[in-house]
This record gives structure tokens, sequence and C-alpha cells, in this order.
């Protein structure tokens, strides 16, 4: 690691460890916030670690691949657990949020934050809920951005593995640990920042999080809107070219009018369950550039040992 990042790091995750958080029933109203009001501070912060979206920058602006990718340390933390917690604790007026009454709480804390990121296809701050008024007010005060960026860890999709919710959808995502060394296996020992990574079942995107130390080509796709979403706050904590794709590498995956086209190609690499969807086009437009799915209507039969068969 960066010399100069491991002495920021150590400074920051200190700071942390010493903060006493603040109790929401004793905030002040927030600010009127606007569209990307969280990424000027995403920024500071970034470049005062991994320097991602610095990074960023600099290869779009060069127009191409100029300098090795700054690598993250995935870092899992009691940390961020514990302020996401608060977070989403504060969106409630009363009772809990783990609960299924209460599950549009994580819900709304993801198009909060993608609304603070300005993610084009969360362009109006969320509506808050009967049992959530206020909660916007209470989340500008107890959030801490920064805490996320000290301890990278995909934080979201464990809460949601964990949640009786998630386990009704099924979702038990990827160990980050085994991500990285498939990752490691697949990509690691050559330059691979032009490879395509594909994940047809992307869910919060740890594969793609992983990939993110090597490729800037990161394509995926679920039919799930709740994950995807995690997918895209993940991009804008940890992997700048997952949710802005570079226009010189992958022009098709930034034009919006190319995402059916990118959808179906990705669905007809994956498995045999993908194969009974479809790009869903009305929502795609919120979740760009993942690739929304759906299933079918009416599921055309599917010739499995043919496509078994193919390569």
């Amino acid at each position: 690691m960066n010399a100069s990042i491991d002495t920021n790091l150590e400074h920051l995750r200190h700071a942390i460890s010493q903060h006493k958080p603040k109790q929401p029933e004793s905030l002040e109203k927030s600010p009127k916030l606007s569209h990307g009001w969280i990424l000027p501070y995403l920024l500071a912060a970034d470049d005062f670690l991994w320097r991602r979206w610095g990074h960023w920058y600099e290869t779009m602006t060069a127009r191409r691949i100029i300098a090795p990718i700054p690598q993250i340390h995935w870092a899992r933390h009691d940390a961020g657990f514990k302020m996401l917690d608060r977070s989403l604790s504060a969106i409630t007026k009363y009772g809990g949020w783990r609960g299924w009454g209460n599950w549009s709480a994580f819900d709304y804390f993801l198009d909060w934050l993608l609304y603070g990121f300005g993610h084009s296809g969360q362009q109006e701050q969320p509506t808050e809920r009967q049992e959530h008024q206020g909660a916007s007010d209470r989340l500008y005060q107890v959030f801490n951005l920064e805490t996320l960026l000290a301890y990278p860890h995909d934080y979201f999709g464990e809460i949601l593995a964990e949640n009786q919710h998630g386990r009704h959808l099924g979702f038990f995502p990827t160990p980050m640990h085994v991500s990285e060394f498939m990752a490691l296996m697949t990509l690691g020992g050559s330059d691979a920042r032009t490879k395509t990574v594909m994940d047809p079942c992307v869910g919060t995107g740890r594969m793609l999080l992983a990939a993110s130390n090597h490729s800037y080509r990161l394509y995926g796709c679920d039919i799930n809107p709740t994950v995807i979403k995690v997918c895209l706050v993940n991009g804008y904590l940890y992997a700048p070219w997952l949710v802005r794709p570079f226009p010189f590498l992958d022009a098709a995956l930034v034009d919006p009018a190319q995402s059916p086209e990118v959808s179906e190609t990705i669905a007809r690499q994956a498995p045999l369950q993908l194969h009974c969807t479809e790009h869903d086009a009305q929502e795609q437009w919120q979740f760009e550039p993942i690739k929304k799915r759906r299933n079918r209507e009416s599921p055309e039969p599917v010739e499995q040992d043919a496509l078994l068969l193919s390569p």
C-alpha cells in the first residue's frame, strides 16, 4: 500500500474509533439537499484514501489508459455495520427496521444515497412514507461516509443476506475473500485492465468489486432492483468505473439506447435461469449501467441440452 495512503488510513481509523455518534432525537433539521450533494464529500474522502475517483477523472480526461489501477484493500469491520445500523434505525420514527413491515427503510436508504451521489436514475429525493417522516434530516447527521471508506466492504450485501427479507429472496452472496481469490486467479499475474468481467447474477456486486482491482470493464445484470441499487452504491463508494464506465473502452455500456442489446448479450452467456428473463426496458433507466432484467410473463420453452452444449 502507498505509504501516504497507509498513514491517512491509520489516522482516519483512529478518529473513527474515538468518535461518539450523535443521537437522532437530538438532531436539528438538515439544509435543503440537492441532487449529488454527497459527491463532493465522497471525492474529498476518496482523495485522502484510495484515490480512485481521481484516477477515474485522469483516465477519463486522457481518454486512454494511463496508469495502474489504485488498489483497494477490503477490510470488513464492526464500525461499518454499527454506523449503518444507526442510520437505518434513524429512518423509522418507531419500531425496528429489520422486520418485514419496515424493510422499506432499507430501500429508502439506498435511494437517499443514490440521490446524494448524483445518480442519474435517482433525480428526485426519495419520498418519505408516513412512518419515515423526517428520515432525511436524521440520516444527514447520522450517516458517516468516511467509515465506509476507511473500512471498505460490501456491508449492505451482508446486512441483506442476514435479514429475513434477503433470505426469503434466496440472497446468499459469495464471501468477499472468496471473490478476491477468484478475481486474483482469473485476472492476476498480467495486465487485465482491458479484460471484460461479466457477472450475470451480479447481486450487490462483490465479484465486480473484487475485479475492480484488476479491470476497468465491469458488466452485470440482475432481476432484483434492491440488490442492483446496492451494487450501484458500492460502485460509487469503491469502484467509479463500475458506475461511470469509460466511453473509449465500453461505448455500448455508456449508451442507454444500447442497453437492450448489452443486456441480451449478457443473458445469452448466463446460467439457464436467465434464459427465462428479458430486458426490463421500463425500469432500466433507474439502474444504468447495471442491467435490470425481469421474468418473462410467458416464458418460451428452453432447449436445455442445446444450451448446455453451446460454446
